[in-house]
């Protein structure tokens, strides 16, 4: 499998994610016109792109969406409650596949699950991915997490996970408290140390994994800060055997310089743990 970062930050989100013999895109918070660069960068028409995953509404992952999958004749599949706030601007002509929390979709070789993760919105999903024997676990735009949670991600070989704040940053900036506060709560964003201790609890179970931090606050935090932090939460816990990094803001329309992380890395890591 490979999954490539197109863009990961408060702006914007959307990750292309590779089987054999699929390609989907988890959110399209991109203008069409700068998603389909991006795309092609990565080697792939956006014809060839076989469903739109939804997250949630929030224009920071759906602002490209409608203008993408009418274009392209794109399936868009999502909750109900997601396709019922985005009927009126982004997803007007189009009939969305509405799916619902723990429902796995097939695509191809390609088989993807849904979850329910705490976020104020419609709602919301973390998706977990699978083709041939290796699984891919995302989970983004959550104030907090649970067992549940980190039965859901557990399984995965790569995670990629919120760390979306440095709380102390937060509080500092310019944002109004009312922001603040609604950043800070149960529906929410993880901060860095809120998504080391939910990776902590993950790798509880002593098997190596890669980690890509997502969703970073362009005004709260920064991507050195966001690994830093991390992992010291992580050692603190005993926790040695996760290769954590960052995936980049917005991706560079250049192959050479786009964030893809590749399953066969694993075959090339697990000789090292």
């Amino acid at each position: 499998m490979l999954v490539t970062s197109l863009a990961s930050s408060s702006k914007g989100n959307a990750t292309l994610i590779r089987s054999a013999r699929a390609a989907v895109l988890v959110d399209c918070g991109l203008a069409c016109r700068t998603i389909e660069p991006l795309l092609g960068a990565a080697g792939v028409r956006p014809e060839q792109v076989q469903a739109i995953f939804l997250t949630h509404e929030h224009g920071d992952h759906v602002q490209g969406v409608g203008a993408l999958a009418r274009k392209h004749r794109i399936p868009v599949i999502c909750t109900a409650g997601t396709a019922h706030a985005l009927r009126e601007k982004h997803l007007r002509d189009l009939t969305p596949q509405t799916i619902c929390a723990g429902d796995t979709v097939q695509l191809a070789d390609l088989d993807v699950t849904s979850f329910a993760v705490a976020h104020d919105a419609a709602e919301p999903l973390g998706f977990v991915l699978h083709s041939a024997g290796v699984t891919v676990g995302l989970a983004t735009d959550l104030g907090s997490w649970d067992d549940a949670l980190v039965g859901h991600l557990r399984p995965a070989d790569l995670l990629v996970i919120e760390a979306n704040h440095s709380r102390e940053q937060l509080l500092a900036s310019a944002y109004p408290w009312a922001v603040c506060q609604r950043i800070i709560g149960p529906y929410g964003h993880l901060d860095n140390h809120e998504a080391g201790a939910l990776l902590a609890a993950i790798a509880a179970d002593g098997r190596p994994r890669d980690v890509r931090l997502a969703h970073l606050s362009d005004q709260a935090n920064t991507a050195a800060y966001a690994v830093k932090t991390v992992r010291g939460v992580l050692a603190e816990a005993g926790v040695s055997w996760l290769r954590v990094r960052a995936f980049p803001r917005i991706a560079s329309p250049y192959p050479h310089k786009l964030h893809t992380w590749s399953s066969d890395q694993l075959l090339q890591q697990s000789p090292l743990f």
